[in-house]
């Protein structure tokens, strides 16, 4: 599985004029080897999910941290998922802090070919775990205003100034 420019998928021919990729959507995808000047190899000896989530500030960071450290040991504990990882998902903790919440980041190491497999089963899991325990994702800010309310205690102000004013 590789990547050339824009276009990746998994190399179906490699000749001297041409290397043919089939994508995720089954299309062929034809590019002369004359256009290509940089390769991303996806799938050699290992690949490796880079897995993120922002959750909201309301969440125990640490408390959050340990329910993935959980799920990645509970993943790699399994017979069904143990010969697809060849070493324990690495929790790397908070990533950044942003107006949504705080991001944090999971490195999941897969066999070759298997980074989809295990990042759909590890999403899966997350989104039960946080469910089971009221881990809430991240959602933006929203600060709002009474323009309403605003203009009447305006109004107020400025009556009672005017009223001080004639006394």
């Amino acid at each position: 599985m590789i990547e050339i420019g824009n276009k990746s998928g998994l190399v179906e021919n490699l000749n001297l004029r041409v290397t043919q990729l089939r994508n995720g959507e089954g299309k062929l995808i034809t590019i002369p080897n004359s256009n290509i000047t940089d390769v991303n190899n996806l799938t050699r000896l290992w690949s490796r999910i880079d897995f993120s989530i922002v959750v909201a500030y309301e969440n125990d960071p640490k408390y959050v941290l340990e329910i993935l450290r959980q799920v990645s040991q509970q993943l790699y504990s399994e017979p069904e998922w143990r010969d697809r990882l060849p070493e324990l998902p690495e929790v790397l903790g908070i990533d950044d802090l942003s107006h949504t919440g705080m991001l944090v980041r999971v490195w999941i190491k897969t066999a070759p070919m298997e980074q989809w497999h295990v990042g759909r089963e590890f999403r899966l899991r997350v989104r039960l775990a946080f469910e089971a325990n009221n881990i809430q994702i991240g959602r933006p800010q929203w600060i709002s205003y009474n323009t309403d309310l605003d203009v009447s205690i305006a109004k107020d102000a400025f009556i009672d100034s005017k009223q001080e004013d004639l006394q």
